[in-house]
Formats: structure tokens, sequence, C-alpha cells
């Protein structure tokens, strides 16, 4: 029986909704209960938002959880606090959190250096009677220490985002632009051998970054950047691939971004771990595409689920489903307890604001840099290769009694939106 996090008695964000399990062979799953995410609400009507992406056992991944609501939470943000204070406060609990994860394993690792110790000074007639139980413990402390979590946590504080993240662990801010085309704006770094500025800093430490890249590994995980996994860090050195490196090639420190000011254009938010959008990005193809292919799934998902409460794991349900038939007619083989949470915070999209439908949003996302979701910051106009006809048009109408279909096509929306964009000054050249 695992005890409930004391999360788990915070006052809840309505407007939020998460599905979080593990994804077993075959497509059943084995529900984890929220354990590993929290959506939470202050009384002054901050609210603090967390997935958790476990990495080697749930243990280091709840700790990890719990520790980030205490150092967020106790005590809250004050409605004083300033925005550079937020992001102190944001990168501080990293650290903080990090610190007590060593803290919390200071008598495993000192255990397991008092083993390795007696095994080098043991002679053949104690290495015969006590080795098998000393490397046995050994690698049960190493499980114990590879123990982490890769981290999102997304902070609403006077009606302003603030987000930080280490490893692939996504936020993703859905709002629409002057023309009510839904853009996506990924608000995080994936910390992954993907990201030429990791690769850049792993250089820096003397690292052969070409042989990272090509093995996608370091050490005993694939991102860069996590919290907890004392093993690739304090222990880096018994690493072939990265013990020559002059520091620790894995951190703890935070990306953070943010303030972002929310207004209506604002639809809803996204924390989703990598498990959902690598399995995306594995079935559909095309990294550049996965955070919009995503959006579309969560929308349509609003549409077709009138319980918000569940728009999350119908949007997880509907990924789990067409990647096992991905799998299946390739021949490949999921892996096993995969963790994947998905959580949703509307902000202007559904529940008690208008439904989509009836909203007059239109979904044409976008994938935007983060620089342009800053404050004062506006959504540029979409590429011709972004822009497309809305998917909102009403259903075909029916043949007349010559059985002709009959025209209905609707260009209405698309000369409405070129005269609000000629007398605004903003109609690209091509567009007559």
């Amino acid at each position: 029986m695992i005890a409930r996090p004391w999360t788990d008695d915070l006052p809840k964000c309505k407007n939020t909704c998460v599905a979080s399990y593990f994804s077993q062979i075959g497509g059943s799953v084995n529900t984890t209960d929220d354990y590993l995410c929290f959506y939470c609400q202050t009384e002054d009507g901050s609210c603090l938002y967390g997935v958790f992406e476990p990495h080697n056992g749930l243990d280091a991944a709840r700790f990890i959880m719990q520790r980030m609501a205490v150092e967020m939470l106790l005590p809250p943000p004050s409605i004083s606090n300033t925005d550079e204070e937020i992001r102190d406060r944001l990168r501080n609990a990293f650290v903080s959190v990090e610190k007590a994860y060593i803290e919390n394993y200071d008598g495993m690792i000192a255990e397991r250096t008092s083993l390795q110790y007696r095994l080098q000074t043991l002679n053949e007639t104690q290495i015969s009677q006590n080795c098998d139980n000393i490397l046995s413990r050994l690698k049960e402390i190493d499980q114990h220490l590879s123990g982490g979590a890769t981290v999102v946590i997304a902070l609403v504080h006077n009606n302003k985002l603030f987000v930080a993240n280490v490893g692939e662990t996504r936020a993703l801010l859905c709002r629409t632009d002057d023309n009510s085309v839904l853009r996506v704006v990924q608000l995080t770094v994936d910390h992954s051998l993907n990201n030429e500025d990791e690769l850049l800093r792993l250089s820096q430490l003397g690292l052969d970054v070409n042989k990272l890249r090509n093995a996608q590994y370091l050490g005993n995980q694939s991102g860069t950047r996590c919290l907890g996994n004392y093993l690739v860090k304090g222990l880096y050195k018994a690493f072939p691939n990265i013990g020559t490196a002059t520091a620790e090639p894995v951190v703890a420190a935070p990306e953070i971004h943010g303030p972002i000011a929310l207004d209506e254009s604002c639809r809803f938010l996204v924390l989703v771990s990598a498990g959902v959008h690598k399995r995306i990005q594995e079935m559909r193809g095309g990294s550049e595409q996965t955070n919009k292919q995503l959006a579309q799934i969560v929308v349509e998902c609003f549409r077709r689920q009138p319980d918000f409460a569940q728009v999350s794991r119908c949007a997880l349900e509907e990924i789990e489903s067409e990647f096992v038939a991905h799998c299946a007619r390739n021949n490949l083989t999921p892996k096993a307890n995969t963790h994947v949470t998905l959580l949703i915070r509307n902000l202007n999209f559904g529940g008690e604001a208008p439904r989509p439908e009836r909203c007059g949003v239109r979904f044409n996302p976008v994938v935007q840099s983060k620089c342009d979701t800053l404050e004062g910051g506006g959504a540029p106009w979409p590429s011709g290769s972004e822009r497309s006809a809305s998917p909102d048009a009403a259903e075909a109408p029916a043949p007349d009694r010559q059985r002709r279909i009959r025209g209905y096509v609707d260009f209405g929306c698309y000369y409405e939106n070129v005269a609000k964009a000629r007398k605004n000054g903003t109609l690209p050249s091509f567009i007559k």
C-alpha cells in the first residue's frame, strides 16, 4: 500500500484535468492515481502545476515531487513578489530539491563507499565467502541511487505564467492570434543530446559530442538534465563515455521562462511527459510537428468529451490506441512500463468557458519560439505552409433531387480575415 502524497490534501485547481499511468505491453494501462503530478491552488488564487517523469523507479520521483511542492508552496508565493523574485523562487526550488535528494540518500552513499572499500581489501578466502553478498547489496544501492525524474513546473501568479523544466517534459501554451487561429507555443527546452546548446556545454567539459550524439546516452540516461540520479552525477566517472568530463555532465539547473501575460487569447496550457510526445513522434514522424499534433488531439477531445475532467484521459487513450496499432503494423514491441502523464489547464477553451465549436476558434496550430510569448510580444502572421482552411467547417449538405452535390465550401472566413489584416496593415504582400 503506497501512502498518499501530502499534495493530495492541497486545494485542487478546478480548471485542470489530468491522466497519469504506466503503459503496459499490449496497450493495457496501470493507473498511478496522479501520484506523479500535482495541480494546486493557493488562497490568493495562484496555481502551481507539475509533471514528474520517473527514471529507474518511483521512489525518487515521488520524493522529488513532494519536496518540490514544499519548496514552492510553504510559504506560497506572495502577491507582492516581483517577476524576478518568482523566477528566483523557481530556480532555488530546483536547487533545494536536488540538495534534499542527496541528503536523503547520504546513508546509502556512505554504505556504498564502505562496501567498495571492503571489496578492495578482501583476501582470497574472504572474497569467496562475502563477495556475492557485497555485490548484490551494491547492485541494490545503485538501483536506488539511479532513481530520479525529469520535471516541468508551471506557476500562474498575478495573471502571469512562469515555467521551469529539466529534461524533456514539456509545457505547451495554446493561444489564438488576432484571426482566431490557434497556435502552439513550446515554453520549455528539451535537455537532450539533440540540443545543440547542451552539446556545446558537454564539449566544454572535454567530452566527444559526436560519440555522445551517436550513442544518445549519458551514462545510464538519455537526457542531459534531471533531478536525482546521483549515480550519473556524483559517480559519473564510473561511466566510460562520460568519465573523462572535467565536471558533472548531467546537471539539475532548470530552464526558466516567463513572465508570460495570460489574456483572453490564451486557451489552454498542456504539461506533458516525454513518454507522450515521443510516442506521437515515433508513430507519426517529424519532430517539428509533434506539438501541433498533440494539441490537435487535445482539441478534438475537447469537442468529443462533454466532461472536461475526462479530456486528458481521452487524449492519452487515443494516443495509446494509435501507438499500439502502429507497433502492430510494423512488428514493433512497445517498451514496457512507459510512464505517461498529460495535464491540461483550461484557461479559456471549455468547461465553464464556451465550448470550442461555439467560440469561433479555428484550429491551425503553429509552432512558435518561446520569445514570441513574452509580455508585449506579438504573434507573427503564419507562413504559407502554416495557413490552412478551417476544420470547423459545417458538414457537407445532402444531395439535391437530381443527385447533385450542392456547393458547401464557405470562403467567408477567409475573406473576413483578409479584410481584418488589410485594415490592421498586416496583410502579406502576396495576397492581393
